[in-house]
Parts: C-alpha cells; sequence; structure tokens
C-alpha cells in the first residue's frame, strides 16, 4: 500500500498536471487515508487543501485542542457571499476485529461495488464533490458552493461545531446546507439525537468468599444494564416521525467493564451507554426516568447495602435530534437537483442538527445505504457514485443560474 508520503507526491503531480479526477479514483485516494477516529485525519485534510490550493481555492480550517484532528471549509465562487454548503465528515469507524475479505484502506471493485472503510460512510460524498472541481472553477457560479469537511463525527458529533462557530465570522454563514450521509440519494429531513453517557459505580472490595463484607459494583452495572434494557423495550414503540425504525426513544449499553480477579469482589465498574431521542422529546426529561428506574432498581437489588453504593453518570456528548419537516428549502433545492422519494426519518445521528441549531436549513442527501455503514465489507454501488456525480453537476448548473441570496422565491415549492 502506498504511504501517504507516496500519496501526496503523486497527487502533487496530478494537480500540476491539472488532469480532472474521476470520482471512482479521488474515492480511492480517501479511502486509503486511514482516519479511524482513534487516530487524526490531518493527512487527508492537507491533501484535500493542497488540491483546492491547486484549483486556486483556499481553505480555512479549524482545529481539535491538540490541532491532531481539522475541519476543512472552502469556498468555490465569491469568497465573501453565502451559499449551498456541502458537508461531510472524514473520519470512520474502526476495522479491528471484522471478517473483512480485503484490505479496508484500498478501494477494490467487485462487481460494480466499490469496497473499503468510509465508501458508503461518507467518502463517496466527498470525492464527488472533489472530482466537481475543475467543473466548478471553470463556471461563474451567482451562488456559491462551499466545501465543509469535519472531524470526529462518529464519536458524537465533536468537531462540526467549531466551524460552524467561524460562519459568519472569519467564513461566509451557508444560506443552506447538504450533509451528505448516505441516503440512496433520497431526502431526509429528520433524524434522532444522542446523549452518550459513562457510568461509574464503586462498591466495596473483598475476597469472593465474604460477600457480607463486600459490595459488587459489577453486579450493580448488570442490573443498571438490565433495566435500561427494560425501558428501552418499553420506549422504543412509541410512535414518531413517518419512516422512523424503532420510532421512539432507545437506550443502549455498548461498553461494560469491571472487575480485577474471578475471586475479588469487585469494587469499581463502568458502564457507556446512550439515550437516542427525536425532536419533540424532553432529553432532560428522559435521563431522568432512565436514573430513577435504574435507582429503584438498584435499591431493590442491593436493599439495607444500596447507600453505600456510589453510582455517578456523566455526560460525554450531546448531538442535536434534527426536523425539518418536509418542504423545507434545502429538501427542494435536492428535490430539484433529482433527489427522489418521500423524505425519510432516520433513528441515527448526524451533524444535520448542528447546522439546523445554527439558523441553516438543512437536508441529509447523499450516496450509498446506511445499512453498509460500520460493517465489515463495507461498500457503495458504482450507480449511487454516478447518480452523485449528476446531483452535484446540476447543483453547479443550478448555482451558475441562480443567485439565492437575490431570489428567495427560488427554492419554494412548486
Amino acid at each position: 500500500m502506498e504511504t501517504w508520503l507516496d500519496n501526496h507526491f503523486n497527487s502533487k503531480i496530478a494537480m500540476n498536471l491539472r488532469d480532472p479526477m474521476p470520482s471512482t479514483s479521488m474515492l480511492a485516494k480517501l479511502v486509503g487515508f486511514d482516519t479511524t477516529s482513534s487516530g487524526s485525519n490531518l493527512h487527508l485534510i492537507e491533501w484535500v487543501a493542497d488540491y483546492l490550493e491547486s484549483y486556486k481555492v483556499q481553505s480555512t480550517l479549524s482545529y481539535n485542542e491538540d490541532r491532531s484532528k481539522a475541519n476543512l471549509f472552502a469556498t468555490l465562487g465569491a469568497q465573501d457571499e453565502a451559499g449551498v454548503c456541502l458537508h461531510g465528515h472524514t473520519d470512520v469507524v474502526p476495522v479491528a476485529g471484522q471478517p473483512w475479505e480485503s484490505d479496508p484502506f484500498v478501494l477494490t471493485e467487485r462487481q460494480g461495488l466499490l469496497y473499503g472503510r468510509g465508501t458508503s460512510d461518507m467518502k463517496a460524498w466527498i470525492a464527488c464533490a472533489l472530482a466537481a472541481v475543475p467543473q466548478i472553477q471553470n463556471r461563474r457560479l451567482r451562488t456559491p458552493i462551499h466545501f465543509a469537511l469535519s472531524y470526529d463525527e462518529e464519536v458524537g458529533c465533536l468537531g462540526a461545531p467549531g466551524m460552524i462557530d467561524t460562519f459568519g465570522k472569519s467564513v461566509p454563514k451557508p444560506l443552506l446546507a447538504i450533509v451528505g450521509e448516505p441516503s440512496m440519494m433520497a431526502p431526509i429531513t429528520a433524524h434522532k439525537g444522542v446523549i452518550a453517557l459513562e457510568t461509574s459505580i464503586t462498591g466495596k472490595d473483598a475476597h469472593s468468599s465474604l460477600l457480607h463484607l463486600g459490595l459488587n459494583a459489577v453486579s450493580a452495572a448488570g442490573g443498571m444494564a438490565f433495566e435500561l434494557h427494560r425501558l428501552a423495550s418499553e420506549w422504543m414503540v412509541l410512535p414518531g416521525p413517518t419512516g422512523m425504525r424503532p420510532s421512539g426513544p432507545t437506550i443502549n449499553v455498548g461498553v461494560a467493564r469491571g472487575g480485577v480477579a474471578r475471586n475479588v469482589i469487585p469494587r469499581h465498574a463502568t458502564l457507556q451507554w446512550e439515550i437516542r431521542f427525536r425532536a419533540e422529546d424532553d432529553v432532560a426529561r428522559l435521563l431522568q426516568i432512565a436514573t430513577q428506574r435504574v435507582e429503584m432498581r438498584l435499591r431493590e437489588q442491593f436493599g439495607p447495602q444500596y447507600p453505600a453504593l456510589d453510582v455517578i453518570t456523566t455526560e460525554v456528548a450531546l448531538i442535536p435530534a434534527f426536523d425539518a419537516k418536509s418542504g423545507g428549502l434545502a429538501e427542494n433545492l435536492c428535490r430539484k437537483l433529482g433527489a427522489k422519494g418521500p423524505s425519510q426519518a432516520v433513528p441515527y445521528g448526524a451533524e444535520a442538527g448542528q447546522y439546523a441549531n445554527a439558523g441553516i436549513p438543512t437536508v441529509i442527501c447523499g450516496p450509498g445505504s446506511i445499512n453498509q455503514a460500520h460493517q465489515p465489507n463495507e461498500f457503495i454501488s458504482l450507480v449511487q457514485v454516478h447518480e452523485c456525480d449528476r446531483f452535484i453537476s446540476r447543483l453547479c448548473d443550478w448555482a451558475t443560474e441562480v443567485k439565492l441570496a437575490e431570489q428567495p422565491d427560488a427554492l419554494t415549492e412548486g
């Protein structure tokens, strides 16, 4: 496999020749960067910045605290005017322990399908946008097109807020945003929010033969996980937006840790868990109900020992829910560009809610299927890549003809 230095050197040659790069070749380049959230995305971001610079497009980077990761924002067209933002996250989930049939960081084609980590979620969207840069730069855009790339979406949508905070300050605030999460190029107008939580449980350690002297933190964690599972079963069947499955709020305990040895009553245990909620839900109330149910369970489980048990839950991340309703400006633009089918609501979280909370009309619309995301042998079809190419080409045509800032009725229904 080529190293990042090889990729960087070869890309410089290609950029100097000014040969347009097909979206599939661009996707191969992007997949080749291992941007698993636990590492850095700077190698990809710096390559993209160099690529854009070769077409005389300047990028603005915003970094995390230790500058190991960065967002990128760039404008094609008038640099000081607001336009349409194409947003994508650059990080991917881990591949460790998954049974891949090919190298997950080398794009591999088999029978019209392109395999590799991030192909559907969501580097194909980014690849199609970047591959269109030569075409866009050759046009006189009346509505600018912004590119926005974020870090750490997969671990709590942590990167995008830092970039969104720059909107209207160092960079223009977009008039609307299209977040290219995999949707089979159909509009998604609602997604759940997520509150990520960690609970630390402290009991009392002792020899495993002396149960009367110890207080088992792992047993408490098990009781808590069981009660959260029961509550999730009650909530998930509640009615919600059309097409959202599960329709109600959900709870998942994803990580449980505790104990030091089989014959030691464990003092410590931790649970990492989450609540996914709809836009109409009061997340603080949901969390209160969950913690009250857990307290009742543990009081029953431990009886008079319960007061000696220390249970502390902290918030790790909060992703806002999103509900743009049908017929919004961003959805209407997507339909003009070829998106078809009824608007959808989805149970996963994304960065659309962060854009909407900033007052930016937003929709999710991108190539590929969420069913392939986070899986071994993740893939996207060539058909979906080409459909996305056509979508962005139509956006270029539309932005050449329409000055959205001066034509507020350009995206009204009908």
